[in-house]
């Protein structure tokens, strides 16, 4: 097992401004791996897709998909440079051409290989509030489901996308100040 800071080795060879998205999921990768010295870098990660938190009833609150798939992509970047054994699952046995691309990536699963295995999950949710959103994630071990390390960020809304002079609260459009 490697307990050292994983991201301490980590450089940032090009700086990105403090408020962009994949700056807060490298603070939410940062303050993850450095909170458990449990992680064997020896062993493999399957990062999953950031969802919506759910109510009680079980139903999702409102969500932004391009939200939870830009987190697990950067979640992803960040755990490779960390020196992490990081799974693409979602790879193809072959590669399909078409006119438009190159497809290596599926989330069909019926194109995907049904033999994989991790050794740990990263895996998280995400709330959206007013003017930030909750981001919590954290690092699994299985088949057991300890949860090893576990982190939370605001990440505020204009990080992904600019503000926006209209916007929708609890089913009422809401007009911002020009």
């Amino acid at each position: 097992m490697d307990e050292s800071n994983d991201l301490a080795d980590v450089t940032t060879v090009n700086p990105h401004p403090s408020n962009t998205l994949h700056k807060h999921v490298e603070n939410l990768a940062r303050q993850l791996l450095s909170t458990s010295q449990l992680i064997d870098k020896t062993q493999t990660v399957a990062v999953g897709t950031i969802l919506p938190t759910m109510h009680a009833n079980g139903e999702s609150l409102p969500s932004h998909l391009a939200l939870g798939l830009q987190i697990q992509e950067s979640l992803m970047t960040f755990a490779t440079q960390a020196g992490l054994k990081v799974i693409e699952y979602k790879t193809m046995p072959n590669i399909k051409i078409s006119d438009q691309a190159d497809k290596m990536l599926s989330r069909q699963v019926n194109e995907l290989n049904p033999r994989i295995a991790a050794d740990y999950f990263l895996t998280g949710t995400y709330t959206l509030q007013e003017t930030n959103t909750i981001v919590n994630i954290r690092l699994i071990q299985v088949p057991e489901n300890i949860v090893l390390a576990a982190a939370t960020d605001y990440v505020p809304n204009d990080a992904m996308w600019s503000a926006s002079k209209i916007s929708v609260k609890h089913n009422q459009i809401y007009r911002n100040a020009y």
